[in-house]
């Protein structure tokens, strides 16, 4: 066997030429994949704090003497206490819960958080890539 053999000397440090050159476009890559799913962990949380807020909303009746409550409150609660991603002081995240009548007449509980800002996990994407607000919003019939 037989030493191995160099290429000719001008093409030395030509792999690390072409690793700078693809590098950039690998971290774009990486980044985003981290970035959206980041974003739409945050989302499909908050989707779900939603919901829960909207059902134990239509649990709690305000004309029951045995589960009283205000249903529009105590969604808010659920909704903030659902959201466990970040550690939100109180207010920050703006939630409104609404009852009103449905179409066919029946009592509905409308809970929906409309901007709520998103905290991106790099900071590389730019904002036309990546939302920076997020919004959900659940409707649900009073039994």
């Amino acid at each position: 066997m037989g030493a191995m053999r160099r290429g000719p000397e001008g093409e030395r440090g030509g792999s690390a030429v072409e690793f700078a050159l693809v590098l950039p476009v690998l971290m774009l890559i990486l980044f985003a994949i981290l970035e959206y799913g980041w974003y739409m962990t945050h989302q499909l949380t908050l989707a779900n704090a939603v919901a829960a807020g909207a059902r134990a909303g239509v649990k709690v009746r305000d004309w029951d003497p045995e589960n009283p409550g205000d249903p529009e409150e105590e969604a808010r609660r659920v909704v903030r206490e659902g959201f466990w991603l970040f550690d939100l002081p109180e207010g920050n995240i703006q939630t409104d819960a609404e009852v009103r009548l449905g179409p066919s007449g029946a009592r509905m509980l409308e809970v929906k958080v409309v901007d709520l800002s998103f905290r991106s996990l790099t900071g590389y994407l730019p904002d036309s890539l990546l939302p920076r607000r997020l919004s959900a919003k659940s409707l649900s019939a009073f039994p």
